[in-house]
């Protein structure tokens, strides 16, 4: 049983974690899983709409089961092995909260995907890196410019390979 080194989550804290990115992984899995397959458009297996989020729920499942090794080899299970939080959990509780936001709210409201990806994206690097940028004596107000360059750009690249890459219709 080896220790976690200074500054990193406790071994129980990565136990909990590995559950969650592996629930995850199994939840992409299952829904890529249930995607329709297209057969009726005699489309090839390896196009199919789930196979890249199935691989990748798969892959998150693989790293979960991996951190779960390692946090177990590193005394998670103990009786003695103590819980933790480490104090970036609000800031990671934070930006879980403005995603699913983002995904159950915002999206398909009746808004227009280029805007709300495009204000989400803004906004989520206004508020979420505002200590680098002012470590950086970067202004208010130049923080607020490079953070709406930012939501522009990524607004009408993902738009963009979305609808003529990819051909899926936004909402």
């Amino acid at each position: 049983m080896e220790a976690a080194p200074a500054g990193e989550a406790s071994p129980r804290a990565d136990l909990v974690s590995a559950a969650l990115w592996m629930l995850f992984g199994a939840a992409v899995l299952v829904g890529a899983w249930r995607m329709d397959r297209l057969e009726r458009l005699n489309i090839n297996k390896y196009e199919v709409p789930g196979l890249v989020p199935g691989l990748l729920g798969a892959a998150i499942c693989i790293l979960g089961a991996l951190l779960a090794a390692r946090a177990i080899r590193r005394g998670a299970l103990a009786t003695h092995a103590g819980f933790a939080l480490q104090p970036g959990w609000q800031r990671m509780a934070a930006v879980l909260a403005a995603m699913l936001a983002y995904s159950l709210v915002l999206v398909g409201r009746g808004l227009p995907f280029w805007l709300v990806t495009g204000v989400f994206v803004a906004g989520f690097i206004f508020f979420f890196d505002r200590e680098r940028q002012s470590a950086l004596g970067r202004s208010t107000k130049r923080q607020a410019l490079l953070a709406a360059t930012c939501g522009i750009v990524a607004s009408a690249v993902v738009t963009l390979v979305f609808q003529h890459i990819f051909y899926v219709r936004l909402p």
